[in-house]
C-alpha cells in the first residue's frame, strides 16, 4: 500500500469475485468551458418538478433559452476509482478498458454485488477475459467531489476528468498502478456513453477502442426518461443516504405514520407507504449514509417503480434487483441535466466502435430499437454509423441485445452483452496478451 498525501489507496478483500481490485481516490487538475445558465437551483421537491416541466417541453430547447454564457471552471478534485486486475494476472500486453456509469448510478454499476455478483460486468472482463477495469464515480457524483449542481457539474467538467485518468494511466502516474497502459479502451452507459462519445471527439488518439452502451444519436426519447424518473430533491427522498436526517428522526417518521394507519413498522404495508411518499431508504433498510450530503439541486428517481420504468425490461429481470437498486442509485446534478446533448453530430474518432443498446431501451430508442419507420435502417442505434466518418464500415458495429431495457448490465441475459462487448473489442486486437 502507498502511503500518499493525494491519494487514498484501499485493498479490497473480494469474497465472492475472484478478481483483485484497489480503490484510489485520486486527485485531478483540471479545467474546461462550462455554460452558464440563468436559473435558480430547485430548492424544493416542487421546484424539482417545475424544472423537469420545463426540461421536457415539446417544441423549444430549454437549455438554450436559460444558457447566457460560458465561463472557463478550474479545480482541483477529487475522484473516487476502483482499479481492478484479473486474479491471475500472467499478460505481457495488457489492456484497460475504462469504464463510465450513466445517471442514477456510481462506479459500482459496473461491479455490482447483487446476488453474489452475478451481474458484475467487471467479474467477466478481469477473470473470463483477462483485461484490467478502471471504474469510477463520475465528478459530482458518490465519493467523488461533489460540486454546485447547474453551472459547476456539468458534461464538459467530466470528460474533463475522464481525460485525465485516462492520460495518468497511459502516462503511468496513477497512483498504486504500476502499468503504464499502451492499450487502452473506454467503455461507457447512457450518459457515461455520451461522454465517451465526446471524449474521442475531442482526443481523437485517446482511446483504442470504444464500447457505447444504451446509447443511441437519437435524443428525441430522452424527455421520456427525464419525466418517468419523476425527479425530486435527493436529500429529501433519501435523506439518510443523500443528506444530514438522523436515525433517529427516521425512526420517529416511520413510527408515526405506522401509529396513524395502525400498522406495524417493518410490515411490507409500512414499506410501501414509505416508499410512496418518497422516504426510500426505508425500503433499503437505511443503509449507511453517503460520505458528503447532496445540496439542493442534485435530484434523484423518485422510487423502485420509477426505477423499474427507466431501467428494466418486465419480465426479463429479477424483480427484487429493481429495489436493491434503490439502496444504490445515485443522483443528477441539474447541470448535467441541462448539458445532456452537449455532444456533436459528428465526431473526429477513427478506431473501432461497438454501440450495444437493449432492445427496449427508453432514453434512446424510445422502448423500441427496432422501430425506425425507415425500411433501409435496421435499428435506431445502426445510424450513429453516420457520426463517425472517419470510422471504417468493418469497425462499426451496432448490436441490439434482446429482452433489454437501458439497464443493459440488470436483465436474465446481461452476461450475453457482456461476451458481445469483450469479443468485439478482441476482434479489433485490443485482447490482452
Amino acid at each position: 500500500m502507498l502511503s500518499l498525501p493525494i491519494a487514498t489507496l484501499a485493498v479490497l478483500a473480494m469474497t465472492a469475485a475472484a478478481k483483485k481490485c484497489l480503490n484510489v481516490t485520486v486527485p485531478v487538475d483540471i479545467a474546461a468551458r462550462t455554460a452558464v445558465f440563468d436559473l435558480p437551483v430547485p430548492q424544493s421537491n416542487a421546484d424539482a418538478t417545475a424544472f423537469v416541466s420545463n426540461l421536457t417541453q415539446q417544441g423549444r430547447n430549454f437549455t438554450d433559452l436559460v444558457l447566457t454564457g460560458y465561463q472557463n471552471t478550474a479545480g482541483k478534485y477529487q475522484i473516487s476509482t476502483q482499479y481492478c486486475v484479473p486474479s491471475v494476472n500472467n499478460v505481457s500486453h495488457p489492456t484497460l478498458q475504462i469504464l463510465t456509469h450513466g445517471i442514477g448510478f456510481d462506479k459500482t454499476y459496473w461491479d455490482n454485488a447483487y446476488n453474489n455478483f452475478n451481474y458484475s460486468y467487471v467479474d467477466v472482463a478481469t477473470d473470463q477475459y483477462k483485461y484490467s477495469t478502471l471504474s469510477y464515480d463520475r465528478l459530482g457524483i458518490g465519493n467523488s467531489s461533489h460540486g454546485e449542481p447547474l453551472n459547476e457539474i456539468q458534461s464538459y467538467l467530466e470528460v474533463a476528468a475522464l481525460a485525465k485518468l485516462t492520460l495518468m494511466l497511459r502516462n503511468g502516474s496513477f497512483p498504486g498502478v504500476p502499468t503504464a497502459f499502451r492499450t487502452i479502451t473506454h467503455v461507457g452507459h447512457s450518459f457515461g456513453s455520451a461522454q465517451t462519445y465526446s471524449l474521442v471527439n475531442t482526443y481523437p488518439n485517446i482511446s483504442d477502442g470504444i464500447v457505447l452502451t444504451g446509447f443511441s444519436m437519437n435524443g428525441s426519447f430522452i424527455p421520456y426518461f427525464e419525466a418517468g424518473a419523476d425527479f425530486i430533491q435527493a436529500n429529501l427522498n433519501q435523506p439518510f443516504r443523500f443528506g444530514n436526517a438522523s436515525f433517529a428522526v427516521g425512526d420517529a417518521i416511520l413510527a408515526s405514520v405506522s401509529t396513524a394507519l395502525n400498522i406495524s413498522t417493518t410490515s411490507v404495508a409500512a414499506t410501501n407507504i414509505i416508499n410512496n411518499y418518497g422516504l426510500t431508504d426505508f425500503v433499503a433498510g437505511l443503509p449507511t449514509r453517503q460520505r458528503v450530503p447532496y445540496v439542493n439541486g442534485y435530484l434523484a428517481n423518485s422510487n423502485a417503480n420509477s426505477n423499474q420504468y427507466l431501467f428494466f425490461e418486465p419480465g426479463f429481470f429479477d424483480p427484487q434487483l429493481a429495489f436493491a437498486g434503490e439502496a444504490t442509485k445515485q443522483p443528477v446534478a441539474v447541470g448535467e441535466l441541462l448539458t445532456l446533448g452537449s455532444a456533436p453530430m459528428v465526431n473526429n474518432y477513427a478506431g473501432p466502435v461497438l454501440v450495444i443498446t437493449g432492445s427496449s431501451d427508453l432514453p434512446f430508442c424510445g422502448g423500441d430499437c427496432f422501430a425506425t419507420g425507415d425500411p433501409t435502417l435496421p435499428s435506431i442505434p445502426a445510424a450513429v454509423a453516420a457520426s463517425f466518418p472517419r470510422v471504417r464500415a468493418e469497425d462499426f458495429t451496432a448490436y441490439i441485445q434482446p429482452n433489454t431495457g437501458h439497464g443493459l448490465n440488470f436483465h436474465y441475459n446481461q452476461t450475453g452483452a457482456y461476451r458481445v462487448i469483450n469479443d468485439f473489442l478482441g476482434s479489433k486486437g485490443l485482447a490482452p496478451s
